[in-house]
């Protein structure tokens, strides 16, 4: 037996079965959005890649599928996994995003002298600061 995938529909032994991905919208919305950022797509883009009205991308991404019925939702989640070939598994299955913030510094003792020279420039700059008044 072999088994077809075409969009998000399974075909085997006959059978069609699709995914509800109604019921998993902020996870679909959250993978959308990770993959419109990662190829740089605004939601007009996106728009005019898929065939999918503006007004129905918002609602998609932002509103989480509010004020669609179920039906056209899988439709337009089925346009857009037929369109850039997605898997199932690719929209219910978002991955974390990396922490590309820096690691703190680490905390190091300073030296007197250091410490000193610190203390004098701010000396300095409350002295600056308070001539420099406009």
């Amino acid at each position: 037996m072999e088994v077809v995938r075409i969009g998000i529909m399974k075909i085997g032994r006959g059978v069609m079965s699709m995914v509800n991905y109604y019921n998993h919208q902020q996870t679909v919305a959250s993978a959308l959005i990770q993959y419109m950022r990662q190829k740089g797509y605004s939601r007009l883009t996106f728009s005019r890649l898929t065939g999918i009205p503006r007004t129905a991308i918002d609602s998609l991404i932002l509103r989480g599928g509010e004020n669609i019925d179920k039906s056209a939702y899988n439709a337009h989640i089925l346009q857009i996994n037929q369109r850039f070939n997605f898997t199932e598994e690719d929209l219910l299955e978002v991955t974390p995003k990396p922490n590309l913030s820096p690691p703190p510094p680490a905390q190091t003792e300073r030296s007197a002298l250091a410490q000193e020279a610190l203390d004098g420039l701010e000396q300095i700059l409350d002295v600056f600061s308070m001539y420099n008044k406009k």
